[in-house]
């Protein structure tokens, strides 16, 4: 059976919401303007004006950066493995709700959400699956904003009426055992490889930043989750018996220079390093992309040699098994609560134009409410 004939005949459709990431050259600067003209993402004076001109700033260093690793976006590829794995173990655990479907939906690139819930809009159900543990207004609530004007514009109650979401799982056990797992296989191998101690390695959590007005003022509480993942994680690794050292740190700052973002930022926090070596935890991300392959691999790297002896980065989630299993047993848990969503309320100062809408859309029907 092809993959439109799979698609076609779904009894549950789960789509897996990212910002994407583009494929080749072309699809860079159409990539950055959109992504830069998102106030929901990033909020600038002359919004469209100085977005686009961000975009055309920033196209060619981020050519560069693709070149330097070797590829574009590897995320629509990952994502897509990991769609078929989790729809076939849907299949095998879950046969009452088979067949299932498990797709990609991006914000800022092909295919996107809108695209996708047309496509599958046969099944009985459409699960759209937040694959930001952590709930921003900049990730979850945009791709979820997203989301709902293209659903609004359908004015289709039947539609309405399949859809739900998963979104903000930061906080489950199984989330934080999976990273746990992760760090003490690649820090139990740094160990290995270079003949040291626990304590010769500093464990760096490094999030995607975010302005700091966004939450300290607007009220945005991804600060607060990042900070309660890399708690959550760090006391598992220690309650295992890691001697270490684990520190938060913040990274990907761009925009206006005068904007003052969350810190302290990761080459701060790595230039400031006594240890031998690094370990570094990609704690916001679940698949690998630019801000992992370089961003870290490269660029920090370049940072810590010059502070330590050895740098590694623990692997993200992408294609992990216990990954699969987690993103499967977050499905089966919606179903079984008949497809409740459960969305975090808006910012107490919330500036967004359709935060509050969106969330209406989402919990108007009666097995819908927002958290």
């Amino acid at each position: 059976m092809s993959e439109n004939e799979i698609s076609a005949s779904a009894k549950t459709a789960v789509i897996l919401l990212n910002m994407g990431g583009p494929q080749n050259p072309d699809e860079v600067h159409p990539y950055l303007k959109e992504l830069f003209q998102d106030r929901e993402l990033l909020k600038l004076p002359f919004q469209k004006i100085l977005g686009n001109i961000i975009a055309w700033w920033r196209t060619s260093k981020i050519k560069k950066r693709y070149a330097e690793i070797g590829q574009y976006s590897p995320t629509l590829k990952l994502m897509e493995k990991q769609g078929e794995q989790i729809s076939r173990k849907l299949d095998e655990i879950h046969p009452e709700t088979a067949p299932h479907v498990c797709v990609s939906g991006f914000r800022y690139s092909e295919p996107r959400t809108g695209q996708m819930i047309n496509d599958l809009d046969n099944a009985e159900r459409i699960i759209l699956f937040s694959q930001y543990p952590q709930h921003s207004c900049s990730t979850s609530g945009s791709s979820l904003c997203d989301a709902y004007r293209w659903l609004h514009n359908q004015n289709d109650q039947q539609l309405q009426n399949k859809i739900s979401v998963i979104d903000q799982w930061w906080d489950r056990d199984d989330y934080s055992k999976l990273w746990a797992f992760l760090i003490e296989r690649k820090f139990e191998e740094m160990k290995k490889r270079h003949d040291l101690q626990d304590e010769d390695i500093r464990i760096i959590y490094s999030a995607h930043s975010l302005p700091e007005s966004y939450c300290l003022e607007k009220g945005d509480k991804y600060n607060e989750e990042i900070t309660g993942s890399f708690q959550r994680i760090d006391k598992i690794l220690k309650d295992n018996g890691l001697k270490h050292e684990g520190a938060l740190a913040w990274q990907s700052k761009v925009g206006p220079q005068r904007t003052k973002w969350l810190t302290p930022g990761t080459p701060d926090v790595i230039a400031e390093t006594k240890q031998k070596a690094i370990l570094m935890v990609p704690i916001a991300f679940t698949t690998d992309h630019i801000e992992t392959l370089d961003e870290i691999d490269i660029e920090f790297k370049g940072y810590a040699d010059e502070v330590v002896d050895h740098f590694a980065r623990v692997d993200c989630f992408n294609l992990e098994e216990k990954f699969i299993d987690l993103c499967t047993q977050l499905v089966i848990e919606h179903l079984n609560k008949d497809c409740t969503s459960k969305i975090r309320p808006c910012c107490i100062n919330c500036e967004g134009k359709d935060c509050s809408a969106m969330r209406e859309y989402f919990r108007s029907t009666p097995v819908h409410q927002t958290a």
